[in-house]
């Protein structure tokens, strides 16, 4: 049996078919981190993290204070009302987790 393959919309992490969440579960922080690896070079807000995530807004707030607290997550800017978040880069553990998806990447088959 070989591993599902990851799909990208253009444009749009889909953390419920990624290859993190395949390994790693589909747990909304899980969710978070894959929404924004798929947009590390750019800051987003809660509405559009929970979009790339696919979970609701208010789950988003249940899990984003420890993501930050973790460090995997830091809070870049506020725009308007809204609090824009990045994933860390500047974390060891952000790091790594990025270089797993890779890695777990070139374990898919090809077919």
């Amino acid at each position: 049996m070989s591993a599902p393959q990851p799909e990208q919309t253009a444009g749009e992490a889909d953390a419920e078919n990624t290859v993190l969440t395949n390994v790693l579960g589909p747990h909304a922080k899980v969710k978070i981190l894959v929404a924004l690896l798929g947009e590390n070079n750019r800051d987003l807000n809660p509405t559009d993290i929970s979009r790339l995530a696919g979970i609701d807004r208010s789950t988003f707030y249940e899990h984003i204070d420890d993501l930050v607290a973790y460090g995997l997550v830091k809070e870049t800017r506020t725009v308007g009302n809204s609090q824009m978040y990045q994933i860390n880069r500047d974390n060891p553990a952000a790091e790594d987790l990025a270089q797993l998806e890779w890695d777990l990447l070139d374990c898919i088959p090809e077919e």
